[in-house]
C-alpha cells in the first residue's frame, strides 16, 4: 500500500498489515490461535509462521483479508468473530491510514 505526500512516498508493507491485524487477534477476547484454513496451507506455514491464519491481498487501492481463528469454548462464536472483525478494522483505519474493503473472520476450530 502506497501513500503519495508532498515530500514523497509512503509504502506501508503487506508485513506490517499483517502485524496489526495479529495485535488485534491477541487482543480479542475469546480468540485462541490463529489457524491454516488448509492442510496445504498447513505445510506451507511450517516453513513460514508470517502467513498463519492470515490471507491478504493489498491491490494497491484496497484491502482484503481473510482470517483464519480457533476460538476457546464456551464463547459467543459469531459475538467473537465480530469484535475480532471491529477490532481488525479500528487497527487497519487507524494505525494504517486505510479503511478494509473486507475483512471475513472464518472460525475453523474450538479449543476445548
Amino acid at each position: 500500500m502506497k501513500f503519495s505526500t508532498e515530500y514523497g512516498e509512503i509504502e506501508v508493507s503487506s508485513q506490517a498489515l499483517k502485524a496489526l491485524i495479529r495485535e488485534a487477534m491477541i487482543n480479542s477476547y475469546g480468540i485462541v490461535d490463529l489457524s491454516n484454513p488448509s492442510v496445504l496451507s498447513g505445510i506451507v506455514s511450517m516453513f513460514s509462521d508470517v502467513d498463519k491464519g492470515i490471507k491478504l491481498v493489498d491491490d494497491g487501492v484496497n484491502i482484503k483479508a481473510d482470517i483464519y481463528v480457533v476460538v476457546e469454548y464456551g464463547t459467543n462464536i459469531p459475538q467473537v468473530a465480530k469484535n475480532l472483525q471491529d477490532s481488525i478494522i479500528y487497527n487497519l483505519t487507524n494505525y494504517a491510514g486505510k479503511e478494509p474493503l473486507e475483512v471475513n473472520v472464518h472460525v475453523v476450530d474450538v479449543s476445548f
